[in-house]
């Protein structure tokens, strides 16, 4: 589990120069899939730590909406979408998950920045083109890739526990 958490934090420091531009949510969904809730939920969680140390964000009020906010689509892919195989039913939740994930973080962005407070409208609309790029990032790796890479991955794993 511990590569697993080291491909969630390589792939986003490759892809730091593309502005909300990651592939957390296809693996995210992907170890929810394959792994399960409980080992999904632990890997996110040292993911989280680990990037907000490197980033300097590690703020309680930030940190754990991010948990939050990371933990909606491994939530809802553990119990409503559990049988769900096909690529295309689940590359539409991952984008809901990403826009969840985002308006998860609209409370402690006004909480933490009191300048926000007075402008959350604002920032709310000049987010929704962030919140867009993120929801397409989403989208299309969990709409062309899924299906092979879950085959891999759960042949991979099997192996692994055997």
């Amino acid at each position: 589990m511990a590569a697993l958490t080291a491909i969630l934090l390589l792939q986003k420091q490759l892809l730091t120069f593309l502005p909300n531009v990651t592939l957390n949510f296809f693996l995210i969904l992907l170890y929810a899939k394959v792994l399960g809730l409980g080992r999904t939920a632990a890997i996110v969680t040292v993911y989280l730590l680990l990037d907000s140390t490197l980033w300097g964000s590690l703020n309680p009020i930030f940190t754990t909406a991010q948990w939050i906010g990371w933990m909606w689509g491994p939530l809802i892919t553990c119990t409503l979408l559990r049988k769900t195989e096909s690529s295309i039913p689940l590359a539409f939740a991952n984008a809901g998950f990403a826009f969840l994930y985002s308006w998860t973080m609209i409370v402690p962005t006004a909480l933490v920045l009191t300048n926000q407070i007075r402008n959350l409208k604002a920032y709310i609309i000049t987010d929704i083109p962030w919140e867009l790029m993120l929801a397409v990032s989403a989208f299309l790796p969990t709409l062309l890739l899924h299906e092979q890479v879950e085959a891999l991955f759960r042949k991979l794993w099997n192996r692994r526990m055997n």
